[in-house]
């Protein structure tokens, strides 16, 4: 993965000059480079929520300084939260994707693992509705978030998953989803945009979960072509074993409605925990990965499960997502996709250490912020 050392403070400014400024034009008091490059900072320092991102600008106001016009003070929290609150978190993302693609370049055929989580405590919606869901694209190779979109009023992440795809730039990525994603327009969207796909299928889509499992089933029993991987892994006192069988799709009733599909495969989890005992599970999927890349299609499946660890995990653990309350109109969308943002930083820093410890030095050390947010010390 390539680093930049070629990024300039001025230079942050190009990849949001075009951002629409929601406020009104006669009582802008900062502006609004100056919210973004700040929150960004402060979110890769440890800073969790708008009071604490304030607190921290107030703290490091001399280092802020020498890069920004700090001629009308420093924001408060309440300006914080008002602008986040009202950004288009579309237009936002555009922007913190672009700059974070310049800095770390995409491995090509990269796998996009697509995934939601929830926002527990943030009620951006009324309490009957539920808690926010945040759908995030991942590139699991690089670790850097691609988009994030949040789902629509008393919806799952399925609601998300349309708009999200829209942003994406999917030529030769492999897309990965769960069953949830198992939709015909769906499919249609991503092979539309000249993408792959291996999506897992359950019992949402009943037909078509049948004739994948009796494909598979027939040409196992039958000595038929497939292609079969197989993985052992020793973690954490456990040891597992994963199976993959792919076999190319057959004609099938309805199967002109999926776009692009030509496998399926079966992959088997069995795995020995700490205490000795067996844990078996198959699972099911669809895919536009033609028979000879049934390899390529093992590594999506295992890629789409690291996803929980890679990004998922830390948001909660690292970043105290689960216990945001930031709850009012886009605040939430947009201050999650600050922190996706951060985390794709300093995963991708020149730096040692555990990605909190990395956090955690960012913030006592301003040497070591620089080199994350600019991939080198200022001077």
């Amino acid at each position: 993965m390539s680093q930049s050392s070629l990024l300039t403070p001025v230079s942050i400014t190009r990849f949001f000059k075009h951002l629409p400024d929601p406020r009104r034009l006669g009582k802008v008091q900062h502006p609004l480079i100056n919210l973004i490059v700040m929150a960004i900072c402060a979110v890769i320092a440890g800073a969790d929520d708008f009071s604490e991102i304030a607190e921290f600008v107030r703290q490091r106001r001399d280092w802020f300084s020498r890069f920004l016009d700090l001629s009308s003070g420093v924001p408060s929290h309440d300006t914080f939260s008002r602008v986040f609150r009202v950004l288009d978190p579309l237009a936002f993302q555009r922007c913190l994707v672009k700059w974070v693609t310049t800095l770390h370049e995409l491995t090509k055929g990269q796998i996009i693992a697509i995934d939601g989580k929830v926002a527990r405590e943030a009620f951006a919606r009324s309490t009957d509705q539920g808690p926010l869901t945040l759908v995030s694209a991942w590139a699991t190779a690089n670790q850097v978030c691609l988009g994030q979109v949040a789902g629509p009023k008393g919806s799952n992440e399925l609601g998300a998953l349309p708009a999200l795809l829209e942003l994406l730039e999917l030529n030769g990525a492999i897309v990965t989803l769960d069953a949830l994603g198992c939709q015909k327009n769906i499919v249609k969207q991503i092979v539309d945009k000249s993408g792959d796909y291996v999506i897992s299928v359950k019992d949402n889509q009943e037909a078509l979960a049948a004739v994948a499992e009796e494909t598979l089933g027939q040409a196992l029993e039958t000595d038929g072509v497939v292609k079969e991987y197989q993985s052992v892994a020793n973690d954490h006192g456990r040891t597992e074993q994963r199976v993959c069988t792919v076999v190319a799709a057959p004609e099938f009733e309805g199967k002109e409605q999926w776009s692009g599909i030509k496998t399926f495969a079966m992959v088997s989890r069995e795995y020995v925990d700490a205490d000795g005992e067996s844990h078996v599970g198959v699972r099911y999927f669809i895919s536009s990965l033609p028979l000879h890349r049934a390899r390529r299609l093992f590594a999506a499946v295992r890629a789409h499960w690291s996803v929980e660890n890679q990004l998922h995990w830390r948001m909660d653990v690292i970043f105290n997502e689960d216990a945001s309350r930031a709850r009012l109109e886009n605040a939430q969308a947009n201050l999650g996709m600050v922190r996706r943002t951060a985390l794709s930083m300093l995963k991708n820093a020149e730096a040692k250490g555990s990605i909190k410890c990395r956090r955690k030095s960012a913030g006592w050390n301003v040497k070591n912020l620089e080199r994350v947010i600019f991939g080198r010390e200022l001077g």
